[in-house]
């Protein structure tokens, strides 16, 4: 049945997609908040202290912000000001699910814990590593299939694909697992 569901929602994006038709107005955005209930994004972590302190910082529930649907939290009135400001400059990637997930061609149910880089001013978040690891995912990000410099455009192309198939409602989409009619083909930048 999952299956079936997963189909027949590709087969209805790529449908309005040959058609040129826009995205339905009821499509989710693409923002990772798992394990939460409230639709909290990124594990409830201020994207914008990533920039100015450098590290992960638990943001507060008092001070909130919406964007793309995800009740985004902030550490201070200032960072949820400058994220106001400029929503895209401080966003991670990829709607903050692990990079190396989606440069390898899945979006990743684990959490972000606060393992992150930032490469040419753009913040991409990892899942939590493992037990004795935090960074162990960050570290395979820069350390295998050429680092950064191949994995960024690598995930760009891989986005253009699980962003739409996550916008239809296909649970966790997977390329690797799915059959070419599953997968919608890129739209032209026309």
């Amino acid at each position: 049945m999952r299956f079936l569901r997963s189909a027949l929602a590709a087969a209805t994006l790529t449908l309005a997609v040959l058609a040129g038709v826009s995205q339905p107005a009821a499509a989710k955005e693409v923002i990772n908040t798992n394990g939460s209930d409230s639709n909290v994004a990124i594990s409830g972590l201020d994207t914008v202290a990533f920039f100015t302190q450098h590290k992960a910082v638990p943001g507060a529930e008092a001070i909130a912000y919406e964007w793309k649907g995800a009740r985004w939290l902030f550490a201070s009135a200032e960072d949820r000001a400058l994220f106001i400001s400029n929503p895209e400059k401080y966003a991670p990637q990829w709607g903050g699910y692990c990079a190396v997930g989606v440069s390898e061609g899945h979006l990743s149910k684990h959490l972000v814990k606060g393992s992150f880089d930032i490469h040419d001013g753009k913040l991409y978040l990892f899942a939590e590593g493992k037990p004795d690891d935090f960074d162990y995912w960050r570290k395979n990000w820069l350390q295998t299939q050429g680092g950064p410099a191949s994995r960024i455009p690598t995930g760009e192309a891989n986005w253009t694909q699980l962003k739409p198939l996550a916008e239809a409602g296909v649970p966790w989409p997977n390329l690797k697992t799915k059959t070419s009619a599953e997968i919608p083909a890129p739209q032209s930048a026309h």
